[in-house]
């Protein structure tokens, strides 16, 4: 257990659980971790870090203090793990995860570490898509605690990411006794939105969001992403253009790197890139983001060669095919940035050996077809047929057309 108290623990669960609703409403964004730069002036600037203060800083420092009075307080490294996390995924700044890892180094190595310390090793290697670390760490927490309920929401998450829909269902119907009927059934809506059952997905989203009372803050804005997603996939976009405005201003203070990256791609697939600019002009520089940005201001015929050369580097290893982790990012860039089609789909195909959701088929479909290999979707197209695939035109909607 996370603390001592009561009201410490559940201040810790909600965090996790913060977390994992995170993961289970999407593919898990990893940072890229651009090559070493050497400067010839060791006066250059390389980079200029955002201030580290704020509540969520004293936060940190206040657990590092007292992490350095019991370093064996497994509780404690794990909220500032959570609290690293947390902060990731409103900035994208892959040092935070390293941060994560390194506060429960000392646990490197343990055969079975305590429960929360576990979990949240399952929760950095889902964000760093080692996904099958991440399973095998969530395996062994169950095997230990076959009631923890966040263990089975980051197993669902883990399913949904890759695309195994029936288990990630089954790891949902564990929650039934465990966890709050909204979070329960938006855990099987994320699945069936992707299975056919978009229609029946969206009804439970809306109505959930209908009785806000019985909704936390890290629920409603979970839940309020999903509906948008889902009310896309079932082509009903101005209810979903409502929600993504939703879970912005439910978000406004420090919206997450999903929540930006989906509404631009829902904007630019709308053919509104001024409005992907205005969204993202005080936006972290997150990968995800800066790719969606660069594409935005290409259709607007200006600021691209700065991003795009930005993107370049960070991407050098994924373009190459030497870092898989990011063939996702690297496909989405040398289709639409760089006019590169075969290595695109190159890297679209790398990427759906791990991932398998919606945005994933779409880079091989369009992939496949600039490069003029439309055989090589033909796993994708069967794929889709039969998961029953519910993706509000897939191959119509791009993000390359203007």
């Amino acid at each position: 257990m996370i603390g001592s108290n009561d009201s410490v623990y559940r201040s810790g669960w909600r965090r996790v659980r913060a977390a994992i609703l995170f993961l289970l409403g999407c593919a898990a964004l990893a940072a890229v971790v651009a090559a070493p730069i050497v400067p010839s002036d060791p006066n250059s600037i390389l980079e200029r870090l955002p201030p580290r203060d704020g509540a969520v800083w004293d936060e940190i420092r206040a657990l590092h203090l007292a992490l350095a009075q019991n370093p064996a307080d497994a509780g404690v490294a794990a909220k500032l793990a959570q609290s690293y996390l947390a902060l990731n995924r409103s900035v994208g700044d892959p040092r935070l995860v390293a941060y994560a890892s390194r506060v429960l180094a000392q646990w490197n190595g343990v055969a079975a570490p305590p429960v929360e310390v576990a979990l949240e090793r399952a929760l950095i290697a889902q964000t760093e898509h080692r996904f099958d670390a991440a399973r095998a760490e969530l395996a062994a927490v169950l095997d230990r605690s076959p009631r923890s309920a966040q263990a089975w929401l980051a197993l669902a998450a883990l399913d949904t990411v890759q695309g195994r829909y029936a288990e990630a269902k089954r790891s949902c119907a564990r929650l039934v006794l465990l966890e709050d009927a909204a979070v329960t059934g938006a855990c099987f809506a994320a699945a069936q939105a992707m299975t056919g059952e978009a229609a029946a997905a969206y009804r439970f989203l809306t109505e959930s969001l209908a009785r806000p009372q019985l909704l936390d803050g890290e629920s409603a804005a979970w839940i309020t992403t999903l509906a948008a997603e889902t009310a896309e996939r079932l082509g009903m976009n101005e209810e979903a253009e409502r929600h993504y405005r939703a879970a912005l201003a439910a978000n406004e203070l420090e919206p997450s790197i999903y929540l930006l990256t989906a509404y631009s791609d829902f904007l630019l697939r709308r053919g509104r890139p001024a409005a992907v600019v205005g969204l993202l002009a005080t936006a972290p520089p997150a990968d995800t983001l800066l790719l969606r940005l660069a594409l935005a201001e290409a259709r607007l015929g200006s600021g691209r060669a700065e991003h795009v050369a930005t993107l370049r580097y960070r991407l050098e290893l994924a373009l190459r095919g030497d870092d898989r982790a990011h063939a996702r990012e690297a496909a989405f860039f040398a289709l639409y940035l760089d006019d590169d089609a075969p290595r695109a789909l190159s890297r679209a195909l790398d990427n759906w050996t791990v991932q398998r959701e919606s945005i994933d088929a779409r880079l091989v479909l369009e992939a496949a077809t600039a490069a003029e290999m439309p055989d090589a979707a033909q796993p994708v197209r069967e794929w889709l047929a039969s998961h029953g695939v519910e993706a509000g035109g897939l191959a119509g909607d791009t993000w390359g057309a203007p």
